[in-house]
């Protein structure tokens, strides 16, 4: 078969338990960026932190923040879908109640109600700093901007995370939920998934979705599997992507994306 894209998600796929890209991956992905075929990066992260994983690559890569609501190359937005502002606040005072805690994302704007550990550490990861608001600070400048949240991400304890989900169910909000650990909980428009991300991919490149792969490993990157050519569960997938994916290839601390793509193109 001949493929034209490969679609990765980020956090235990294509970066090991370090948050660095193995070296045999990075090779691997160079050599792909030669034989005109695509790279797409499918992540729920921040964009900033999507572009900090596409340094590492040193190759030129179509970027999905927020499981796809926002899809953009280099600095040009391709693609956006936001959730109904009032919604994102619900979701707020519902984690916060819980003794969660509540991000919002809003393309390449990362908000915030308060600096604590969480947010420390994914500032850390992602090499980029929110901006602290209050609550009235943010609606005014959704109001101001005409903006409104791609995203909204819960995190806590696992059991706090876990009570969150089940109150906010409860309401049945015109919303999608998914985790992308068990202590993010991931809040995002209906219809946005990362399988609908690859589908708009193929489309604003005029690509057959037959002719693409797919890596991943948790329940958010099912969808994108289920979509692709062919799907490939990372050796440290969760159980039910593993049931949906066509291979499964070794853990993202065994550079499975190379192995994978080396026995499938035979790039060694």
């Amino acid at each position: 078969m001949n493929y034209s894209l490969i679609c990765m998600d980020i956090d235990g796929t294509l970066v090991n338990s370090d948050s660095c890209v193995p070296d045999e991956v990075i090779a691997a992905l160079k050599k792909i960026s030669y034989m005109n075929i695509k790279l797409a990066l499918v992540s729920g992260r921040y964009p900033s932190g999507v572009r900090l994983i596409e340094k590492q690559l040193g190759v030129n890569c179509i970027k999905a923040s927020y499981a796809g609501g926002y899809i953009f190359d280099e600095n040009k937005c391709l693609y956006s879908k936001s959730l109904n502002l009032e919604t994102a606040l619900q979701v707020h005072d519902i984690a916060r109640k819980n003794d969660g805690d509540c991000w919002f994302f809003c393309g390449e704007n990362w908000f915030v109600t308060e600096i604590n550990d969480g947010v420390e550490t994914e500032c850390f990861n992602v090499k980029a700093r929110p901006k602290v608001v209050s609550l009235d600070e943010f609606n005014d400048i959704c109001g101001q901007k005409k903006i409104s949240p791609n995203k909204v991400l819960v995190t806590g304890k696992k059991y706090i995370v876990k009570k969150i989900t089940d109150e906010i169910k409860s309401y049945n909000l015109d919303i999608q939920l998914g985790y992308s650990s068990d202590i993010y909980l991931e809040v995002i428009p209906l219809g946005i998934n990362k399988g609908m991300a690859l589908e708009k991919i193929c489309e604003i490149n005029n690509i057959n979705i037959e002719d693409t792969i797919a890596f991943g490993d948790q329940d958010l990157d099912i969808p994108m599997i289920k979509k692709a050519g062919t799907g490939i569960a990372m050796g440290n997938a969760v159980k039910k992507l593993k049931n949906t994916a066509k291979y499964i290839t070794k853990t993202n601390n065994e550079a499975g994306i190379a192995y994978a793509l080396e026995k499938i193109l035979k790039i060694i």
